[in-house]
Order: C-alpha cells, then sequence, then structure tokens
C-alpha cells in the first residue's frame, strides 16, 4: 500500500488549516501555495472533504475553507478513507469471502494483524496531532 498524493495534500492542507484560527476562513490558494501543492488539484480534495464533513467551505468574496470540526476529533484514518474509500492492505482483507486461500493461507493473519496496527496508528493520529509536532530538524513551525 502507498499512500496516493490525494491522501497526502489532504492531510498536508488540513494541518495547514489547523494552525490557523478557528474562526479564519482560508483560501485554496493560500494552503497550495504555503503547501506547494497544486491548486486545482487542492480544490477537489478539499470538495471531496466538504463532502465528507471534514472542511466548511464559505462562498463569495471573503470565501474559502475552514475545518468543520476540532482538529483533535479528526484522525487521519478518517482523511484516507474520506478521500480513497476503506483501507485493505491486501484483497483478503477487504472481506470476508474476497479470496479463495483465505482460511488456510499463512499470510492472512500477518496481513490482519499489519492492518490492525496501521489501523490504530491512524485512528489514534489527529490533525492537531501532526499540527503541533516537530519539523524534522527539530524546530516547530510557526503558527
Amino acid at each position: 500500500m502507498q499512500i496516493t498524493r490525494s491522501e497526502e495534500y489532504g492531510l498536508r492542507g488540513l494541518v495547514f488549516l489547523a494552525k490557523q484560527p478557528p474562526d479564519k476562513v482560508t483560501l485554496v490558494s493560500e494552503v497550495s501555495r504555503e503547501q506547494n501543492i497544486p491548486g486545482t488539484f487542492l480544490a477537489k480534495i478539499f470538495q471531496r472533504l466538504s463532502k465528507a464533513g471534514v472542511l466548511g467551505s464559505v462562498r463569495g468574496a471573503n470565501g474559502g475553507f475552514r475545518l468543520k470540526k476540532p482538529a483533535h476529533e479528526i484522525t487521519m484514518r478518517e482523511i484516507v478513507e474520506a478521500l480513497e474509500g476503506p483501507i485493505a492492505l491486501n484483497r483478503c482483507l477487504v472481506k470476508k469471502g474476497e479470496c479463495e486461500a483465505e482460511d488456510n493461507c499463512p499470510l492472512h493473519p500477518v496481513w490482519e494483524e499489519v492492518q490492525q496496527r496501521f489501523l490504530e496508528i491512524l485512528d489514534r493520529t489527529t490533525i492537531e496531532d501532526l499540527a503541533n509536532r516537530r519539523t524534522r530538524y527539530g524546530k516547530k513551525r510557526r503558527r
């Protein structure tokens, strides 16, 4: 499994919004510029996140986006699944019976454990956690 650009850009965009004042409405172009993300692509991602209830959008001259709920309530898993659908590391984990060998396959229990641990990390990591992390070089980014 590899995280898609949509997921990466969506997460980076939400982290940027989480660092803004709570009531600030931010233009996609500002997020795009500050995060070095193609604007039209980010606009599509933000529309999908709006439909998923993660972002609120405001139309008009002072329009843009803001988080619809507090950053500590938005998990990485919620974003990944809003943009790409349910997470399954292998087809045998999509649903029972998807793989004809799942009952006697030595790999199946390993894939299940890997997926469970991966989902646990995504479930416990919030946008607020990401916004509060220090950068690679140990300096906290300015708000």
